[in-house]
C-alpha cells in the first residue's frame, strides 16, 4: 500500500514560513521573559545594595562613636598606670570616682543576614565582596569589644579602696596590658574599615542620635587628683 504524506493547505514553503515565524516568536517571548528577569533582579539588586550601603553606614556610625571616645580611654588608662606604678612605691592613690568602662554598641546585621542568593547573584561582582569583606571585619570589631567589656569588667575590681598586695598588682598588670592591646587595634581598625567604606560612598550615620549615659561623661572625667 502506498502511504502519501498530506500537503500543507497553502503548500510547504507557506508552512515553512509559517513555522518560522513561530518559533521566532517563541525565542522572542523566552528572551523578553528572560530580560524583564533580569532587569528585575538588577532593580532588586540596586534596592538591596542601598538597604546594604544605610545599615553599614549605621555600623560605622557605632564605631565612630566608639572612636570618639577613644582619647578619654587612653587617659583613662594612662591614669590606672600611675595607680599601679604608686602602688608598687608603696603609695595607695584614691580613686575621684568609679573605673566605669569605654562605650560598647551592638552591629546591624539584618540586611546583610536576610539576603537571598538571587539577589546577591545580580550584585557586581567586585561589590559582593567588598559587602562581605566589610561584614568581616565588623564581626572582629564585634569580637573585639567582647574582649575589651571583658578587660574593663576585670579593672572594676579595683574601684575598692583597699590597698593593693602583689598579686593584685600582677593582676592588674595583666589587665592594663590587655586594655592598652585592644585600645590601639580598635583604632587601627577603624582606619582600616574607613579605607574599605569609602569607595562604595558609605559615610558613618547617625553617631550624633545615639543614647548618651551619664557615665559617658564621668568616664571622661579625672579618676586620680593631680
Amino acid at each position: 500500500m502506498l502511504f502519501r504524506l498530506p500537503q500543507p493547505l497553502h503548500g510547504w514553503r507557506e508552512f515553512v514560513h509559517e513555522v518560522v515565524i513561530v518559533v521566532i516568536g517563541v525565542l522572542l517571548a523566552l528572551g523578553g521573559a528572560e530580560l524583564a528577569d533580569t532587569l528585575h533582579w538588577r532593580a532588586e539588586a540596586r534596592d538591596f545594595s542601598k538597604e546594604v550601603d544605610h545599615e553599614l553606614g549605621l555600623n560605622l556610625g557605632t564605631y565612630h562613636a566608639i572612636i570618639l571616645q577613644r582619647p578619654c580611654v587612653t587617659r583613662r588608662l594612662a591614669e590606672l598606670e600611675r595607680f599601679l606604678a604608686a602602688s608598687t612605691a608603696g603609695h595607695q592613690l584614691k580613686l575621684q570616682r568609679p573605673i566605669g568602662w569605654p562605650r560598647r554598641y551592638s552591629q546591624y546585621t539584618s540586611v546583610w543576614n536576610n539576603r537571598g542568593a538571587e539577589v546577591t547573584a545580580h550584585l557586581p561582582g567586585d561589590r559582593r565582596r567588598q559587602y562581605a569583606e566589610l561584614y568581616d571585619e565588623f564581626a572582629n570589631k564585634d569580637a573585639l569589644g567582647v574582649s575589651e567589656r571583658d578587660v574593663w569588667r576585670g579593672l572594676d575590681d579595683y574601684d575598692q579602696p583597699e590597698p593593693l598586695d602583689h598579686a593584685d598588682r600582677m593582676r592588674l598588670r595583666g589587665l592594663l596590658t590587655r586594655a592598652e592591646g585592644v585600645n590601639v587595634v580598635a583604632v587601627a581598625n577603624y582606619n582600616f574599615m574607613l579605607k574599605l567604606t569609602r569607595p562604595l560612598g558609605i559615610e558613618p550615620i547617625g553617631e550624633d542620635e545615639f543614647v548618651k549615659l551619664p557615665s559617658d561623661d564621668d568616664f571622661c572625667r579625672p579618676l586620680l587628683a593631680k
